[in-house]
């Protein structure tokens, strides 16, 4: 993980809260602080990695041998003493197979283990940017709800001076409320914001994380042919779905061996033969004439056509998935530009003006309010393309398969 997204995992098994070394709560947190007490805390991902003990206790088993059968016969009264053992030793051509079906199993596992670390770090990255939204939400929130209630001040003094009329001093009381309902309604999503992310860090409940808020940074993309070519060389799941074709081929082969049925070594004595006791040794095995293993090899074949069908929709399911992402990120990224340079500048130098000429008597209070508040909107519009531009660069990370745009 450490080379795919800059972070590492714990290397112990607590149940316990851990932060990662140089991470402390008491400061702001960064999206890359995030991400590493994800990958510590978080318990659903804590549980699948203990998934890979359990292919491993599978890759033992598929080794094991069956254990040599003994029997033994008392001699009671007239029966001879006699006893016989029984040496399995079809393992000899099915074991191989077999531990080389587990042992894919286990690189499998491992490949989607990491694959799973990408969508936690996309999940945290996405939820990150919510509670960055929410927070941005309600300070410009705020600043409107101050501008809307002095717009409501003065609109009540021109209804009371006859310059507008009750409708209008309506509009704009309705409107005040409505921004001081906005602005609570924006407090509670952002408290739900920071509880599920700080959820998702598996920290303890009444945990208060405080944000390390920065601009994103834009980035020069490659074209999406190339970014579809580097996921298909990264993605985990693409190479889990790789070794399942291997894992399958393996089984066919073991479901192919086992049509020799089991066979085992006998060694037989008895303690009163003709010439005293007297041992030998034989073989026993099945024959087969009936059961050919058809099923079990039938089996194995649908398993290894499943996988390969697998393989190609998870190759397309990649491509479609970076293609969105890089589509989503360019558009994020052009917006912002966009917004800043032809509509928030233009803004600014609006509301520059209007506050100059207020001051030199040219222009009303009300018209420089309502200046202002257009500002508020543009400002509101731009922290919400902001946040889509951090989930498009966590949609990009994780499609690729590694930190390639990293909003901060």
């Amino acid at each position: 993980m450490k080379e795919r997204v800059g972070v590492g995992l714990r290397d112990d098994s607590e149940t316990s809260q851990r932060l990662p070394p140089g991470i402390e709560l008491t400061r702001a947190l960064s999206e890359d602080d995030a991400v590493a007490i994800a990958l510590w805390n978080n318990a659903q991902f804590q549980s699948d990695l203990a998934t890979l003990s359990l292919s491993r206790a599978d890759l033992v088993e598929a080794g094991m041998i069956r254990n040599p059968l003994f029997n033994f016969m008392f001699p009671l009264g007239p029966k001879q003493l006699e006893f016989t053992a029984l040496i399995p030793i079809e393992a000899l051509w099915q074991r191989p197979r077999r531990v080389e079906a587990a042992q894919r199993d286990v690189e499998r596992v491992a490949t989607n283990l990491v694959q799973s670390g990408l969508d936690l770090v996309r999940t945290v990255k996405l939820s990150w940017a919510d509670a960055a939204l929410a927070e941005a939400r309600v300070r410009v929130a705020k600043e409107g709800v101050v501008v809307r209630q002095r717009l409501e001040k003065i609109s009540e003094a021109r209804r009371k001076a006859g310059d507008i009329s009750e409708l209008e001093l309506i509009t704009a009381r309705v409107d005040c409320r409505r921004a001081e309902q906005d602005a609570r309604r924006f407090e509670l999503e952002e408290v739900a914001a920071r509880e599920r992310l700080s959820a998702l860090l598996g920290l303890a409940d009444g945990t208060v994380l405080q944000l390390a808020l920065a601009e994103p940074e834009p980035r020069v993309l490659a074209a999406p042919a190339d970014e579809v070519k580097e996921a298909l060389a990264l993605r985990p799941d693409l190479r889990a779905a790789e070794l399942a074709i291997e894992a399958a081929h393996a089984r066919t082969g073991a479901a192919t061996a086992s049509i020799i049925p089991p066979v085992s070594l006998i060694a037989d004595a008895n303690g009163a033969g003709t010439q005293g006791f007297e041992m030998g040794p034989g073989i026993q095995a099945e024959l087969p004439i009936l059961n050919q293993a058809q099923g079990a090899r039938a089996r194995a074949a649908a398993e290894l056509e499943r996988a390969q069908w697998n393989y190609v929709a998870t190759a397309q399911r990649i491509a479609l998935e970076v293609r969105q992402a890089h589509a989503r990120y360019v558009i994020a990224q052009e917006s912002v530009v966009s917004l800043r340079r032809d509509v928030i500048g233009s803004l600014d130098t609006a509301s520059s003006r209007a506050a100059q000429a207020f001051a030199a008597g040219e222009a009303s209070y009300l018209f420089v309010l309502q200046t202002t508040q257009q500002q508020l909107d543009a400002r509101a519009r731009e922290i919400e393309l902001v946040a889509e531009l951090r989930r498009a660069a966590a949609e990009l990370d994780r499609g690729i398969g590694r930190k390639e745009v990293h909003a901060k």
